[in-house]
């Protein structure tokens, strides 16, 4: 096992959750199953996993933003790059909502449901009102930066992280202390992801476990026609939308010729994608993320701007869930959508995503934003509750992808991806040796 690379190993934990949890469906209940294997063993493995995730989550955001914009002298580019980003990860929401509601409206997945096949499954989900859109830009400023600190709001902390890079660049010379301090901040927290990736397979492992032995397997066949139409809106995403943008934007790899393909940036982001899938969170995700970036050649700058930014502005496969679920609910619910809705629909899921916070089950609460905006009750949520986990797990890992697809697209653009570490064949771990070395060079250049 020791011999495994991350890589291999994070797949191994994610299948051998999934197998687990099956079987402790199995195994009749009582203290031994629920008290002290689900609700003790595997709860306590995957949540100490998440918390110690969580404890790097906003520092890192926050201090890898710091040095990723004062890396880039230009101030201008930072907006640049910052400005093309964000522009991808807004407009690809659109055609991923359609393309959902496309397959959702087609194959009509509400079609033989009924709430008696259902309602065994029913939950009640606690759904906080929704912001409105103008609450949410106004939001992006923080009236007191501590508290969207240590709130963990990431959009506050993208801008203020921004802010305080673009002033240090401003100040120049003067700024030095202020800009080194950033950068061996960041090198103290790499160092503390470094350790916590390497038992980062047994909190896999223990999280797909514990759910998967939770969900029920008849909530998913009563409702399996959803989560098929969900998965299948992904995948197509995914294949289609992803790999034609990759073929137009990135198109081939300057040293080699060759086209860039998904497939190598599937196996170098294949530790981020498990461990978005076992989280259900992009957000505690984002350190495995920015590793796995680095390896396929995105810059410390680039990787620094692209995947904090994405962790809030990239919601594809959320979109594509909104989508699905929306027209799902109101077929089920015998609401015929007209052309006025379908757009309301889509421009309002399209903005619910600024506000999506990359969290488990943050999509059911932007989610209830566009119910609204149709007349959909809230209400009507509690039919497809009980199989989020089972939804929100792959768009998870599909907004994670995305991360690095449009990273690719803008990172090529500005000469910011090296694609001599791009055709490397390392794994995470060979990768983290050589960031190390390399580290260890800057350090003693700068002494």
């Amino acid at each position: 096992m020791s011999k495994m690379s991350l890589t291999t190993k994070m797949l191994v934990a994610l299948v051998l959750g999934i197998a687990t949890g099956f079987i402790l469906q199995q195994v009749p209940p009582g203290m031994v199953r629920d008290t002290i294997i689900v609700g003790g063993v595997l709860f306590f493995v995957g949540e100490l996993f998440l918390n110690l995730i969580w404890m790097v989550v906003v520092p890192l955001i926050f201090v890898s933003l710091v040095v990723g914009v004062t890396s880039i002298t230009d101030p201008k580019k930072v907006g640049r790059v910052g400005g093309k980003l964000a522009g991808i990860y807004l407009l690809s929401t659109f055609p991923a909502i359609g393309a959902a509601m496309f397959f959702g409206t087609v194959l009509d997945p509400a079609r033989g449901v009924t709430e008696e096949s259902i309602g065994a499954f029913m939950a009640e989900p606690t759904i906080g009102t929704p912001p409105g859109v103008l609450q949410i830009l106004i939001g992006i400023v923080p009236r007191n930066p501590f508290a969207a600190l240590s709130g963990g709001q990431t959009l506050q902390v993208i801008f203020i992280a921004i802010a305080i890079g673009l002033a240090i660049i401003a100040v120049g010379e003067a700024a030095k202390p202020v800009r080194e301090l950033f950068i061996a901040l960041n090198e103290v927290i790499m160092k503390i992801v470094a350790a916590v990736m390497k038992v980062a397979p047994f909190g896999v492992f223990a999280l797909l476990a514990r759910t998967f032995s939770l969900l029920g397997i008849e909530a998913i066949l009563a409702l399996i026609g959803f989560v098929l139409v969900v998965w299948l809106a992904l995948a197509f995403h995914t294949i289609f939308v992803y790999g034609a943008a990759l073929k137009v934007f990135v198109g081939k790899d300057p040293h080699t010729g060759q086209s860039i393909k998904m497939s190598t940036l599937f196996k170098k982001g294949a530790p981020a994608l498990a461990f978005a899938f076992s989280s259900a969170s992009s957000a505690a995700t984002l350190p495995v993320t920015m590793r796995c970036g680095r390896n396929m050649g995105f810059s410390r700058e680039m990787a620094s701007i692209t995947f904090p930014m994405g962790v809030t502005l990239n919601m594809d496969g959320t979109a594509i869930f909104q989508g699905v679920a929306a027209v799902f609910l109101a077929s089920f619910l015998g609401i015929t959508l007209d052309a006025g809705q379908i757009m309301t629909i889509l421009i309002t899921a399209t903005l619910a995503t600024l506000g999506a916070a990359g969290v488990p089950g943050a999509g059911m609460i932007m989610l209830s934003m566009v119910l609204v905006s149709v007349g959909i009750p809230i209400e009507a949520i509690a039919f497809i509750f009980g199989v989020d986990r089972i939804v929100d797990m792959p768009r998870t890992a599909i907004n994670v992808f995305g991360d690095f697809v449009y990273g690719m697209i803008v990172g090529k653009q500005e000469g910011m991806i090296d694609f001599a570490q791009y055709n490397n064949p390392t794994d995470l771990a060979q990768f983290a040796e050589l960031e190390a070395a390399e580290d260890a060079a800057l350090a003693a250049s700068r002494a």
